[in-house]
């Protein structure tokens, strides 16, 4: 009994170590990004997290003749308190599970819009990070988009240099009762980017087509972007940036402009410049500073930062 009991024993620890192998490809990742902050439109000022301090995990397992399992789930927080950064949502960054193969991937949950992820965010020389960025502004109009969506299907697809998806996601997760819809396409290639994404995110009117494109001519990257749709309410909503990032010592230059119209009417001119200095690879100080003129005060606002990343 004791000889077969330590058999089983050691069955299942080989299992174990059997299954932490097949997970060795789990990595562990994040961003902490803290700082002194006085926003746009506010007097306020204090410490900030002006990047989206984040701790995430993500990882495949090989599953045989070419496909794969995917999983991934990102936590955000406040690092000058400890607190999730919204609290209503753990998992904020995204949470998925899908397979891969040589028809693409497909993944499940809560995620990124493609318009979202493979246009709107890449044309900013910020990022949409600091009080700098003009994603918002010009790509982003009439608050219309979304950033992600819960309870949806997300099919990519890559080749070649060209990078294509799509989404699904279900209305009565999403503020229904339509089910928010998102497609996007861009192409990468040496020094161009160029892309075009449509979302309608589960309105009555609300659509919006963003467009941009990026050109590194060896100096500097220039950007520009436009978006034009409808909101909630049947206005018409436009914007647009130009943009330029511009190594510079151990860092880099990062400036732009965007402008936004709701209804004919201008409702954000924003300016944009600041500095990152790198300090290794993974860690750097920045000093941004961001003015838009059609706030009814404090018109200007600036972030003076470090952040790490892992």
């Amino acid at each position: 009994m004791k000889k077969t009991l330590l058999a089983l024993a050691l069955a299942v620890l080989g299992s174990a170590a059997g299954a932490a192998s097949a997970q060795s490809n789990v990595t562990v990742y994040g961003k902490l990004d803290l700082g002194l902050a006085k926003p746009l439109g506010t007097d306020a000022k204090g410490l900030a997290d002006a990047a989206g301090s984040r701790l995430g995990f993500r990882g495949s397992e090989d599953l045989g003749n070419g496909l794969s399992a995917l999983f991934g789930f990102e936590h955000r927080f406040d690092p000058d308190t400890g607190a999730a950064n919204k609290a209503a949502t753990f998992w904020q960054g995204y949470s998925t599970v899908g397979l891969k193969g040589g028809f693409g991937s497909v993944n499940i949950g809560r995620q990124y819009v493609p318009a979202f992820s493979l246009i709107q965010n890449q044309i900013d020389p910020f990022g949409g990070d600091t009080v700098g960025q003009l994603r918002d502004v010009g790509m982003r109009p009439g608050g219309i988009t979304k950033v992600r969506v819960a309870g949806s299907v997300r099919y990519d697809f890559s080749a070649n240099g060209f990078n294509v998806a799509a989404s699904l996601g279900e209305g009565d997760k999403n503020g229904g009762p339509d089910k928010p819809f998102s497609i996007a396409g861009n192409y990468a290639a040496g020094p161009l980017f160029v892309g075009i994404g449509y979302e309608d995110p589960a309105g009555e009117s609300d659509k919006l087509v963003s467009a941009g494109a990026r050109y590194n001519v060896g100096f500097a990257t220039f950007s520009a972007g436009i978006s034009t749709g409808t909101t909630a309410a049947d206005l018409k909503a436009r914007g647009y940036m130009v943009g330029a990032d511009v190594p510079l010592g151990s860092g880099n230059v990062y400036t732009g402009f965007a402008e936004q119209k709701v209804d004919g009417v201008t409702v954000s001119r924003k300016f944009g410049l600041g500095y990152h200095h790198k300090l290794s690879k993974r860690t750097k100080l920045y000093a941004d500073f961001g003015n838009d003129s059609k706030l009814a005060s404090d018109k200007s606002g600036y972030d003076l930062g470090i952040q790490h990343n892992f």
